[in-house]
């Protein structure tokens, strides 16, 4: 039984290229990353702080699995 290997696409120097998946798994954190700096810089209270950078962190995960949501499935064979 062969093993299916998978091959990714490079740019030609070695470097996987970014799919938007990728890159709304790294911009997720980020805005709770952005008020937790605001909550220690700040003297807003880290509940405030938190809780208003939780919005755009779930307005982005709603994209994700909705209109980002991949809608074909790929089988190896």
């Amino acid at each position: 039984m062969p093993m299916s290997v998978r091959t990714a696409r490079s740019d030609g120097i070695g470097l996987q290229t970014v799919s938007r998946y990728d890159l709304l798994l790294v911009l997720l954190p980020l805005p709770l990353l952005c008020g937790a700096f605001a909550s220690a810089l700040t003297p807003v209270p880290g509940t405030v702080a938190m809780g208003t950078a939780s919005l755009p962190s779930a307005l982005l995960f709603v994209y994700a699995i909705t209109a980002a949501a991949p809608t074909t499935i790929e089988r190896s064979a």
